[in-house]
């Protein structure tokens, strides 16, 4: 029996999917991140490894069974990156055909089963990407959290730190994200934030936990916590406007595929950016992903056995 594998390279998870050749779903797992960018060389090589070895190896399958295998991972738009995690694949012993991309592409493919649409991830970090019937693609922010991911848990939550700090220095607004914040920190005053948020060791990942706090702080109105939520509202429609407009899109039934817990979980983010993106594009079809995105890559890697794909990274 041949097979072919999908995996889904993230910044706090890498996810297998395994499938016959018809598309039938055989095996999946999960590992800790490989986000080359932010994990490093060594942890995303464990983590793609261990995918490999528990979905596939163990449950009897050899990789010289694999006849096609597509992997989407953060950063791969960079040649340097993409060379590495070929490297990484292909020292697991796999020799076949491999197609290296960014987790945008796939998740599209996991998101829309190949139909054009665009895809709005809004997790840790944001991306807007899409592809229409012609096979123009194009893509909108994603550039990292120092000089982008509007929008994203990682930009809410450096929001939400500097809405406490202004508010302490008598800069801003008094906040009940003042209270939230000492509170998930388990810390008694203001000043003690700073030791913790630049303590060596914490990562974009840790800042952007703090997103969890800005649902309750929403709940009880509170007017810093809105005026937050609407800015990542704003800052999540301009990323779709923009790919709707380079893909011609404004007057389409097309797919709007949403990603990411500030999209998918965040009630106040969602409904906001669904009525705005509604309200001036009313023919487009919101919705949440068909599959995930280490299906999608499996997906293109099964679109690569039919036809031998050229995909943009």
């Amino acid at each position: 029996m041949k097979f072919v594998i999908g995996i889904d390279g993230g910044g706090t998870r890498t996810q297998i999917t395994v499938c016959e050749e018809n598309g039938k779903v055989v095996a999946s797992s999960i590992a800790g991140p490989s986000n080359i960018l932010s994990s490093g060389y060594d942890i995303a090589k464990e983590s793609i490894t261990k995918v490999i070895t528990d979905g596939f190896l163990r449950r009897g399958y050899r990789l010289s069974d694999c006849v096609s295998f597509c992997i989407g991972v953060a950063g791969a738009g960079r040649d340097y990156v993409k060379e590495q995690i070929e490297e990484i694949v292909r020292s697991t012993g796999y020799r076949g055909p491999l197609i290296v991309t960014h987790d945008a592409e796939t998740a599209l493919a996991g998101g829309t089963a190949g139909e054009e649409g665009i895809l709005i991830m809004a997790g840790t970090g944001t991306i807007c990407y899409g592809r229409n019937e012609e096979g123009k693609i194009h893509r909108v922010s994603g550039w990292g959290h120092i000089i982008g991911d509007e929008g994203s848990a990682y930009g809410v939550s450096v929001q939400i730190l500097n809405s406490v700090m202004k508010a302490h220095d008598g800069r801003g607004n008094p906040t009940i994200l003042t209270d939230l914040v000492l509170d998930y920190m388990q810390l008694k005053q203001v000043e003690d934030i700073i030791g913790e948020i630049y303590r060596p060791g914490v990562t974009k990942q840790h800042i952007a936990e703090f997103a969890v706090l800005i649902e309750e702080a929403c709940d009880k109105n509170d007017e810093v916590a809105l005026a937050i939520i609407e800015d990542a509202i704003n800052e999540i429609f301009e990323c779709v406007v923009a790919g709707i407009d380079a893909l011609g899109f404004a007057k389409k039934k097309v797919k709007i595929i949403i990603s990411g817990t500030m999209l998918v979980t965040n009630s106040y983010i969602r409904k906001g950016f669904e009525q705005k993106l509604k309200y001036n594009y009313p023919l487009v079809n919101i919705c949440t992903m068909i599959k995930d995105a280490s299906y999608g890559a499996a997906w293109l890697a099964r679109q690569n056995l039919i036809n031998p794909l050229n995909i943009s990274t």
